[in-house]
């Protein structure tokens, strides 16, 4: 008999632990939050939520201007539609992946938010990050996606190549040199703002002789900025001088004085800089490093030998100082 009750407890100590399992809300601002929208059901401050608490909220999560700086935990709401958590100026990353019921997110006015992980979100219809400090964004894998405003961020490239039903872009006020629209749905925007990319010299469509591409109700961009179908097409518009760049409204302080050359290049890239502790970081069009190397006060010789041909950002930093330019490997 004892034997029986001493298995019936250890079975029920096991449920319990089982079903009681807790997800770390470390930003108690944001758990106090959950707490008066009625999600944390414990009602306690002490950094955790029950992950059954989480995994079954469903709706939009609006946790908009609350002083939040950390949003981790948010990866046990996988059931939630949207997630607000704009002018929460402290956030500096938010991973995402988890939450695959997401449809839309809305990160307005959170001025230090410099990544975002989006990836397998295949049905995510809207995404709003204005007025952030986005370095990247990789939107190939959402698929679903319509709706993109990432109007005055720091983005430098963008490919919106698999995002084949997008009609509505704002990437107004970022320091682009390379966006991809060739997505086979150009003829069907609504609208695309794409001014204030003083840097911005070809932007990749579907068909650059459509006319629907001069109807400035609808398409917005730069007089510098050439729409073209094809690598081709675009070597065939001179270079943006960085000076005109610079003049448009790219601040002097994000620059490092730097050279790069040959550009397009085959094996060997030689760049020289003024300055010491420099860093070259090699992305590819998405934002994925896939090469760096400290620099030194001289020339310094890069072997890209070993990266396959196509376009890269060639992303360089000095003394809290950025630049960001197109590199052609061939």
């Amino acid at each position: 008999m004892k034997k029986n009750m001493y298995f019936i407890l250890i079975c029920f100590v096991s449920y319990s632990m089982a079903y009681a399992q807790y997800t770390a809300i470390p930003d108690s601002n944001f758990e106090q939050e959950l707490i008066n929208d009625g999600i944390d059901s414990e009602g306690i401050l002490d950094n955790r939520i029950l992950t059954s608490d989480a995994n079954s909220f469903t709706g939009t999560l609006n946790v908009v201007n609350k002083g939040i700086s950390d949003l981790t935990g948010i990866e046990s709401f996988t059931s939630i539609s949207g997630l607000d958590f704009g002018y929460n100026t402290g956030i500096n990353n938010v991973d995402l992946t988890s939450c695959t019921s997401l449809l839309t997110v809305d990160g307005t006015g959170c001025s230090n938010l410099s990544s975002i992980n989006v990836t397998g979100l295949v049905n995510i219809t809207k995404l709003k990050f204005t007025f952030c400090n986005l370095q990247y964004l990789d939107v190939t894998t959402n698929i679903a996606l319509k709706d993109l405003n990432v109007r005055g961020n720091q983005i430098p490239s963008l490919d919106l190549t698999q995002n084949v039903v997008i009609d509505h872009v704002d990437v107004k006020t970022n320091p682009l040199v390379f966006a991809d629209l060739r997505n086979g749905n150009c003829a069907n925007m609504v609208f695309y703002v794409g001014d204030y990319t003083p840097c911005l010299k070809c932007l990749f469509v579907d068909d650059s002789s459509d006319p629907h591409l001069w109807d400035h109700a609808y398409w917005i961009f730069d007089d510098i900025t050439q729409p073209v179908s094809d690598e081709a097409e675009c070597a065939t518009w001179p270079e943006i001088p960085e000076s005109y760049c610079s003049s448009l409204g790219l601040e002097e302080l994000n620059k490092v004085a730097f050279n790069m050359y040959p550009n397009p290049v085959n094996e060997v890239l030689h760049v020289a800089v003024n300055t010491s502790h420099a860093v070259i970081n090699i992305c590819s069009i998405t934002g994925k490093v896939v090469l760096t190397k400290n620099l030194n006060q001289t020339d310094n010789l890069i072997d890209v030998s070993g990266l396959a041909s196509g376009i890269y950002l060639a992303r360089f930093e000095s003394d809290q100082r950025v630049d960001t330019k197109k590199l052609v490997i061939r």
